[in-house]
C-alpha cells in the first residue's frame, strides 16, 4: 500500500511537473580544474515565469536557494563516502536569463584525498520560498540514478557530512586570488551574517 501511495504521488508531481516549468532550473553543471589543485563547480541556473502569488513582479524569481552536495568513495568495498555541501542563496534572476553560481573544493583538500575533478556522485537542489523545485537530469552525476537515490544520498550527506562541513565554499568565501574576476555571469547572492 505504501509504495502505491509514493507511486501515485510521484505520478501527480510528475504530471504537476509537466503542466508547467518550474520558476527555476539547473541547466548545466561543469566541473574545471584551477591553479593549486582547486576544483570549481558552475551551477547555471535558469529562470522562468514566477507564478507565486506574492511575486513583486513575475519576470523575476526572487530568493532561490542553491543547495550542492558532493559524495567522494572514501571506501569501496565498505561502500562508504565522504560527503560535502553548501548552499548559496540568489537574490533574483530574470525571466529568461541564466546566471551561474560557483562552488570551490580546496585544493589542499583534493590532493591529500586524492579527489577527481568531477565527483563520482552530485546534486544541486533549487529551493524557492521553503519549496524544493523538481531535479531534472541536467542536476545531477550520470551516475546518480534516480530520485531515489538523490534522496538516500541527500539523507545520509546531511546525517554524514559534519566532518567536512564548510569546506565545500561558495564563491564569496573561495579565495579572491584564486578566482579574480574570472567566473562568468555570476548570480547577485545574499550573504547572511550569523546575529551576535
Amino acid at each position: 500500500m505504501k509504495r502505491f501511495i509514493l507511486l501515485v504521488l510521484s505520478l501527480c508531481i510528475s504530471n504537476f511537473a509537466f503542466a508547467q516549468d518550474p520558476a527555476a532550473q539547473v541547466d548545466n553543471i561543469k566541473f574545471k580544474n584551477l591553479s593549486d589543485d582547486w576544483v570549481e563547480m558552475e551551477v547555471q541556473i535558469r529562470a522562468n515565469r514566477n507564478l507565486a502569488p506574492d511575486a513583486k513582479n513575475e519576470r523575476f524569481v526572487d530568493n532561490i536557494k542553491v543547495l550542492g552536495y558532493f559524495a567522494y568513495v572514501r571506501d569501496r568495498n565498505a561502500r562508504t563516502f565522504d560527503f560535502y555541501k553548501a548552499k548559496v542563496e540568489v537574490i533574483s534572476i530574470e525571466q529568461g536569463k541564466t546566471e551561474n553560481v560557483y562552488f570551490y573544493m580546496p585544493g589542499i583538500v583534493v590532493k591529500r584525498d586524492r579527489l577527481p575533478k568531477e565527483p563520482p556522485y552530485y546534486f544541486v537542489a533549487l529551493e524557492i520560498n521553503g519549496q524544493v523545485l523538481p531535479i531534472d537530469s541536467r542536476a545531477y552525476s550520470k551516475s546518480t540514478l534516480n530520485d531515489d537515490t538523490i534522496r538516500s544520498m541527500k539523507t545520509k550527506a546531511d546525517a554524514e557530512s559534519e566532518p567536512n562541513d564548510f569546506i565545500l565554499m561558495p564563491s564569496y568565501n573561495a579565495p579572491l586570488a584564486l578566482i579574480g574576476a574570472r567566473p562568468s555571469k555570476m548570480a547577485p547572492l545574499i550573504r547572511r551574517e550569523p546575529k551576535e
